[in-house]
């Protein structure tokens, strides 16, 4: 094989609609191949995300920590979120601060916003390192200016309007906070409008609350993310989908401790379930969700 061959292989794997065994073989070949001839970290990260995919956790690693060697940013932050949050075994503060704090070095890329954060965050709750509330308000204070102004939506803006906002309110500064959430809200509903991973529903669940302790909840005009406030208490929510000839839907809200959810004839353990998984006519209810209107209890 030639580093042309290579190269195409893997740009033809990605117009495969179905691949098959043989060009899974292939395009795996291919990325080991550039890996060894170019020592390339981009590679080792692409494929230690393909082996992800396929829950193949021990080669994923493998390769997300050949790249991290060679310092690859993006995959400095993935090791260092399974280190914190032990996604494929133990949690290990010790590797997660190392990850975090080499990502963090890269200054303005996505990934090392995302390092600098989640690295605020230990110091925040004393995770390998002691407890230290003035580095962690300082490094959040940092990060915030390069993230002010996102461009994209990988970009963690929420994650860290939200950490900004817990520390104005903190200082007595609601309204900045109020404005910090809001815009935090708004942002990560067109992220999770393009994919609903459920680590950033749990922040969406947490900006909520903040901005609903804070600020009176629209009970004239609750908007689709209300329902974290809504579906807390047991009862039967209405809302209509679609802007012309719109059909009118029920969530159905348990009586019981767990209030859990029915929707579409289908249970769901709580609100962040529903956004995870539910759907309406084939769409996940989240990539839909401004089409959503008239919540009333």
């Amino acid at each position: 094989m030639k580093t042309e061959d290579a190269l195409k292989i893997r740009s033809d794997y990605y117009m495969i609609e179905n691949p098959t065994e043989e060009d899974e073989f292939m395009y795996t070949e291919a990325l080991d191949y550039l890996i060894k001839e170019t020592k390339d970290p981009s590679y080792m990260t692409e494929l230690g995300w393909y082996y992800c995919e396929r829950k193949r956790f021990d080669l994923e690693i493998k390769y997300l920590e050949m790249a991290a060697e060679c310092g690859d940013v993006s995959a400095l932050e993935e090791l260092g979120y399974m280190y914190y949050y032990g996604q494929h075994g133990e949690k290990d503060y010790r590797k997660a601060y190392e990850c975090f704090s080499k990502g963090a070095e890269q200054d303005n890329t996505t990934g090392s916003y995302w390092c600098r954060y989640k690295l605020a965050d230990m110091y925040h709750y004393g995770y390998h390192v002691g407890k230290d509330e003035a580095k962690y308000r300082e490094l959040i204070e940092a990060v915030y200016e390069d993230v002010k102004s996102p461009t994209y939506l990988n970009e963690p803006y929420p994650e860290v309007a939200l950490r900004l906002a817990e520390i104005k309110l903190e200082d007595g500064d609601r309204e900045e906070a109020v404005q910090l959430l809001k815009d935090a809200k708004d942002f990560l509903a067109e992220r999770l409008q393009s994919g609903a991973f459920w680590g950033h529903i749990n922040v969406m669940e947490r900006i909520i609350k903040d901005l609903y302790d804070n600020e009176p909840f629209p009970e004239e005009d609750p908007d689709f993310y209300d329902l974290f406030r809504m579906t807390a208490t047991s009862g039967i929510i209405t809302f209509k989908y679609g802007l012309y000839d719109p059909d009118e839907l029920t969530i159905e809200i348990s009586d019981d401790d767990e209030h859990a959810i029915r929707f579409m004839d289908k249970w769901y353990r709580n609100f962040n379930e529903l956004c995870n998984k539910g759907e309406i006519d084939g769409h996940k209810i989240t990539s839909i969700y401004d089409e959503l209107y008239d919540f009333t209890r």
